[in-house]
């Protein structure tokens, strides 16, 4: 299967890409799907289906390309026959090669998280002139924006402290490092209790845009879904009543799903806590399905392999999961997740080669057969400390040195 790789980008930055994705209506179909599932109103899914749709058709990195018909069909994984007009595209030309062509996937984590980020961005924007204008804002603008409003919250965030009262916290959960707590939606200190979360951790769900009147802004959208039950949020603290790790799940008919788990500074929660945050999933049991944030802090809920039900499987840390092909999955997006394997399985090893050869640092250990083919395809000033200084008997393949098969390597 063509692994994704980033289509080049030589129009100005602000600019709307061509791009020859072959699916784009499935993917502004998934893109209309979920803002409806979301409740958006008109506005924003008007804004989603052409600004969001098109920047994602045209500058999203995650796309595969697809030089042949047997490239599709590995990218869609069905035996269903290739649409004739697809297959003239892809077919050689007198010059030797197709039309290129891209496919995106309409559910890739990684686009799910930014049509997430820039929604909640602009929700929070209800009331303001920037409100009236939306339609003529696009992806580009709405992006910088959301990485200014970010910026700026930092640089206020040493005046927005509100002291912790605890009454509007309910303990549920007591994990090795601490206490995992539950937010009450109807106690009067909700607000003051989320300024209080948000100061220490630096992100915007206790954010609100009256430090006075805690009302407004990024925490008023989160205040008011926690006060109608659409929304529970938690929060992991250790002695002295020190927040680590934010958790929100979403209410949905059919029960609880993941909406967001944040370390400081909207970052993946830090190791230590991946125990606290795994024995909590277990505990309140979610909806088992994937997620960007509890996939990027190392957890995984990997569905049984034999259950026609997608949601019957177990949380679990990424070093435990078993499916090699669901591994890759996972780790194609969270290189960083590497360093965590005592022996990383080799074909995870031949990924990093493949896609992401700087990544090749963060292995505690490197099968020999990956330590050769990186010494003979990377360049040497690319290649870990640990391969440079390698000794020759580990740069050999069988016995055969690296430098019988390229004239001048050197181990």
């Amino acid at each position: 299967m063509p692994l994704p790789a980033p289509a080049p980008n030589p129009s100005p930055a602000n600019a709307y890409l061509p791009r020859d994705v072959v699916n784009a209506p499935e993917v502004k179909a998934a893109i209309t799907r979920r803002s409806t599932e979301r409740g958006d109103g008109p506005d924003m899914q008007a804004w989603l289906r052409n600004h969001f749709f098109r920047w994602a058709i045209g500058s999203f990195e995650h796309v595969v390309p697809l030089r042949s018909i047997a490239d599709y069909q590995a990218v869609t994984g069905t035996g269903d026959p290739v649409p004739e007009w697809l297959a003239r595209l892809l077919r050689p030309s007198t010059t030797g090669t197709g039309k290129d062509c891209w496919y995106l996937d309409p559910e890739h984590l990684l686009l799910i998280e930014r049509e997430r980020v820039l929604v909640e961005f602009l929700r929070s924007r209800r009331g303001t002139r920037l409100e009236q204008k939306l339609q003529r804002i696009n992806c580009f603008t709405a992006l910088t924006m959301w990485e200014q409003e970010h910026q700026r919250m930092q640089s206020r965030r040493s005046k927005g402290w509100v002291p912790s009262s605890g009454l509007a916290l309910r303990e549920v959960l007591r994990t090795p490092n601490g206490v995992i707590f539950e937010f009450d939606g109807r106690h009067a200190a909700l607000r003051e209790e989320m300024a209080y979360e948000s100061y220490h951790m630096q992100h915007c769900l206790g954010q609100f845009a009256s430090l006075k009147k805690l009302s407004g802004g990024y925490g008023e959208q989160y205040a008011q879904a926690a006060q109608d039950g659409r929304l529970r949020l938690f929060t992991l603290r250790s002695a002295g009543n020190m927040p680590h790790v934010t958790i929100s799940l979403a209410v949905h008919p059919d029960g609880l799903r993941v909406d967001q788990i944040k370390g400081k500074q909207n970052r993946h929660p830090i190791r230590k806590y991946a125990d606290d945050v795994l024995q909590f999933l277990r505990t309140v049991a979610p909806r088992g399905e994937r997620h960007p944030d509890c996939e990027g802090m190392g957890l995984v809920f990997e569905p049984e392999a034999t259950a026609q039900d997608t949601s019957a499987g177990r949380w679990k840390f990424v070093t435990e999961v078993g499916d090699a092909n669901y591994l890759l999955s996972v780790m194609s997006a969270n290189f960083h997740l590497a360093e965590h394997f005592e022996q990383p399985p080799a074909v995870l090893q031949w990924l990093l080669l493949r896609i992401a050869p700087g990544e090749l640092a963060r292995l505690r250990q490197i099968d020999p057969g990956v330590a050769a083919a990186a010494r003979l395809t990377l360049p040497h000033d690319a290649l870990p400390a640990a391969l440079r200084e390698m000794p020759a008997g580990a740069c050999e393949i069988e016995g055969i040195p690296l430098d019988l098969v390229r004239k001048g390597a050197a181990c």
